[in-house]
């Protein structure tokens, strides 16, 4: 595959990864509060900062993708391993921390507010599993894009 239209089709699921997170602040998340929250007398006082709390963490979410956007506009023009993409990978690994984060902030608030409902600590667990596991590899991936670009400027230097 060549670096074009790699890029092209890591921008395309770029794209539908920005589709779908709006979705879901705008419209999965907020129904998914009605359904839960409103229903419940003891959790309908969360309902608003619930939707809230979906925007804050999207705001990470969203400059990731940017982020992204950019690493593939560099592959799209033969950059892959240069050292912006390097620092751009941990950005997002701190970004994709700070989501973590969040969501450790919503389970010990749940936990002292004495809420059980498994359905909501399993998916706020699911998504902290995600967090922790994109940081994780952003970072590792970051660590190998910045060795590649030594190595890269190495090789520059010695043709």
């Amino acid at each position: 595959m060549k670096h074009k239209e790699l890029s092209t089709w890591l921008k395309l699921i770029i794209v539908f990864c920005g589709i779908f997170g709006l979705l879901f602040c705008s419209y999965l998340a907020p129904e998914f509060g009605k359904r839960m929250l409103l229903d419940s007398e003891s959790l309908k006082n969360l309902y608003h900062p619930f939707v809230v709390f979906i925007w804050i963490t999207g705001i990470p979410f969203f400059i990731s993708l940017f982020l992204g956007w950019q690493i593939c506009s560099c592959i799209g023009a033969g950059q892959a391993f240069t050292l912006k993409n390097a620092e751009r990978l941990k950005v997002i690994s701190v970004l994709s921390m700070i989501e973590g984060v969040l969501y450790i902030g919503a389970l010990l608030y749940l936990f002292v507010n004495g809420s059980n409902y498994s359905y909501i600590l399993s998916v706020l667990l699911l998504i902290l599993f995600f967090a922790v596991i994109i940081s994780i590899f952003t970072s590792l991936l970051s660590n190998l894009v910045r060795e590649a670009s030594e190595m890269k400027q190495d090789n520059d230097l010695t043709i």
